[in-house]
């Protein structure tokens, strides 16, 4: 029989779909970035594959789709299992929580090695939800978490062993702005955004936990005291029609567009001065590191590990949740001294580069595939 260090290791990577998420955007860069002369990765998403699947695509990364049901369909059990057998899996990785909990069954029942990736400090989840994640434990060879404050809450709140835990940042590819004066202008002109104006930007979902609407209420505050600026909310989800009417004197002053989703999210990127995560509830979040890396100041609120990336006063500021009057005042703070948003953006990019790489972030994870493989394996 050929030993496994003779032929590739296949990995499953298992998540709901590959949408727009720091969970998904963290399992397509895993895909992209493992060692290919080592591992061939295989993705199965639970649902349809979703809009960004074309990325591995053109990477030659097979996507299967399951169309899941809704509630409790247990046939995605043994579709998981007969992918991993008719493909020769040997390790199954899970993102999210349906996926952590059907991937990890199907693992079980196939016999094969289960990493999870925990990526959110889940205050959602009720008895019944921590109570399976600690049934299941016990059988997964290592449970990533994407931040201290997640492994502390899992700890905490869940009861789960901290030898069982294991820390993994989030990575990003670092990226120069594009400063060509021709693409700024093109894209200035698609939103009407007036040459000399301050852009800001809210990244990410419209759902409850990215508090927009706080946001918007600094945008307000920001604007009773005359302060210039255009600000854009990129992302999609249930709240967009309720946050639109909220920012509708914004919107018509022309200080506020709700660009709806974007997949050009790194081109947007290039023109914006100072990014904003108004967030009640973070893991780790990748659109932070996004920013770092171009080197945009970021103004946080202090939950999850923002402060485990953003360091107050150095690379951005932390602000409370749900204050937007601070949340003004730093917005304004960097937008109106240039010279400390220089500062600021130089020392996030270089703390991006040191802490957050995508090389970082692949080299630990294989690590920890050679771990629960057996140390000989890779």
């Amino acid at each position: 029989m050929m030993k496994m260090s003779e032929k590739k290791i296949n990995i499953l990577y298992v998540i709901w779909s590959l949408g727009l998420g720091g969970a998904e955007r963290v399992v397509i860069d895993l895909a992209k970035g493992l060692d290919r002369s080592r591992f061939q990765p295989f993705i199965c998403c639970l649902n349809e594959e979703g809009t960004f699947a074309k990325e591995l695509k053109d990477s030659l990364i097979q996507i299967f789709e399951l169309n899941k049901k809704a509630g409790l369909d247990f046939s995605v059990i043994g579709k998981i299992v007969r992918i991993i057998k008719d493909h020769n899996i040997h390790l199954v990785h899970t993102h999210l929580w349906g996926a952590n909990v059907w991937g990890r069954v199907a693992g079980f029942k196939a016999q094969v090695p289960v990493v999870v990736t925990e990526h959110n400090i889940d205050v959602w989840k009720r008895w019944y939800h921590r109570w399976i994640d600690r049934r299941l434990a016990p059988k997964t060879n290592k449970i990533c978490v994407v931040s201290e404050k997640v492994k502390q809450f899992y700890i905490n709140h869940v009861h789960l062993s901290s030898s069982k835990l294991q820390v993994v940042y989030n990575g990003i590819k670092l990226s120069e702005k594009n400063s060509d004066a021709a693409h700024v202008q093109k894209i200035k002109n698609e939103f009407n955004i007036k040459d000399g104006s301050p852009i800001l930007a809210n990244i990410g979902r419209l759902v409850e936990a990215k508090a927009n609407h706080i946001f918007i209420r600094a945008l307000e505050e920001l604007d009773r005291r005359a302060v210039e600026f255009h600000a854009l909310m990129i992302g999609d989800g249930p709240l967009k029609e309720a946050l639109t009417a909220q920012g509708q004197a914004l919107i018509r002053k022309n200080k506020l567009t709700l660009t709806g989703l974007r997949k050009d999210v790194q081109q947007i990127l290039d023109i914006v001065d100072v990014a904003v995560l108004s967030s009640t509830r973070e893991g780790f979040s990748i659109v932070v590191l996004e920013c770092m890396a171009k080197g945009i100041p970021f103004v946080a609120t202090d939950v999850g590990g923002n402060r485990e990336q953003v360091v107050d006063g150095k690379t951005g500021f932390i602000v409370d949740v749900n204050q937007p009057l601070p949340l003004a005042q730093a917005i304004s703070k960097i937008i109106q001294d240039s010279g400390l948003a220089s500062r600021i953006g130089e020392n996030a990019r270089q703390r991006a580069r040191e802490y957050f790489s995508i090389e970082r972030m692949v080299q630990t994870t294989q690590e920890i595939y050679a771990q629960a493989l057996g140390e000989g394996a890779l």
